[in-house]
């Protein structure tokens, strides 16, 4: 039976400032993503998806190669409906809407098309922070933008390469903040940094040694040809503080030894048959009371086993199982009043 979670879902965007400080920065990005998402595989239990999109232009040769303006739209999200601001392409490269990033990280957090029951972070990578000496900024549109994102419930990680005070999105948010030039290894760090702390950490308890316990009760050791055999399943609980909840078993297959399957007939007629082919429903099976009996009591329900055509012999009977545990602790502690 699996006892795994459900896999944490992460949808990070990447938003870049395309003023032409970040070239480099972009540039040592594309050395390091592909290797980035390796390690991230390997070492976060989480199904990842980054979207690196740019601040109204992009960076060729690098993971930017869309602007958010264009994804959004491309999306069916209402061009009308973007607040960041547009670029005028008479301005060139340095055009203060390359570095909207109040603007982009608003439109993200509103329009971007999170998956259902994904835990949502941008990592946006700027020139400038938050900061008065910042004559540029519209620290109302940073407000808004941090208002987005906790409406949202997106946690905004931030870049700044220029010296300054820390962007105040990332601080309210519960993101991270890194400053200043980052050469390869570094822009490797900060992206697993991102990553690990964008997914939530599983708190799941793994229960697999606190299970029922399982037993084929068959009469016959071996099975022969054209044989109809009952068999039993039988379910104990040698937990004396454990409830198992809506025990249910299910009949998966029968192998020739632990994985081998047994070959079908001509015409591929199944050369066993089981009954009933449906679930079988142990329900609750509660906890094992040593003051009132020796051994633990099985809950038994009978399978019939049907050979067909010349198949005999000994064979494995594969089963899947699921339920749910309840425990009961009884503590006795002194606390100072």
């Amino acid at each position: 039976m699996s006892q795994k979670n459900t896999i944490n879902k992460v949808d990070l965007v990447v938003i870049i400032d395309t003023s032409s400080s970040l070239r480099d920065d972009a540039a040592t990005i594309s050395n390091v993503a592909e290797q980035v998402i390796e390690n991230v595989t390997e070492s976060y239990p989480c199904d990842l998806e980054i979207t690196w999109l740019g601040i109204e232009g992009i960076w060729h040769g690098t993971p930017f190669s869309r602007t958010l303006r264009n994804y959004l739209i491309n999306s069916g999200v209402n061009e009308s409906e973007l607040t960041g601001l547009k670029v005028s392409r008479s301005n060139g490269r340095n055009d203060p809407a390359r570095g909207d990033g109040a603007g982009a990280i608003a439109d993200a957090c509103n329009h971007f098309d999170w998956r259902l029951g994904a835990n949502r972070a941008i990592f946006y990578l700027g020139e400038l922070g938050i900061s008065s000496d910042n004559e540029s900024l519209d620290l109302d549109q940073w407000e808004k933008a941090i208002a987005a994102a906790k409406s949202a419930l997106v946690r905004v990680h931030s870049y700044r390469k220029s010296a300054g005070d820390n962007v105040a999105i990332s601080e309210q948010t519960g993101g991270l903040s890194f400053i200043h030039p980052l050469d390869d290894q570094g822009w490797s760090s900060a992206l697993l940094s991102v990553v690990a702390a964008s997914f939530t950490p599983e708190s799941y308890l793994g229960i697999d040694k606190y299970s029922p316990s399982f037993e084929l009760i068959c009469p016959q050791p071996s099975l022969g040809e054209n044989q109809v055999e009952t068999v039993a399943i039988a379910v104990t609980n040698k937990y004396s503080n454990i409830t198992f909840r809506d025990v249910t078993v299910f009949l998966s297959a029968v192998t020739i030894d632990e994985r081998t399957p047994v070959p079908n007939l001509p015409d591929e007629i199944p050369p066993i048959l089981l009954q009933p082919n449906t679930p079988i429903y142990f329900g609750d099976i509660d906890p094992y009371n040593p003051d009132i009996e020796p051994v633990p009591t099985a809950t038994i329900r009978p399978i019939q086993i049907e050979t067909r055509g010349s198949i005999s012999g000994e064979f494995w009977l594969n089963i899947d199982y699921s339920y749910s545990a309840e425990f009961s602790v009884k503590k006795q502690e002194t606390v100072l009043v």
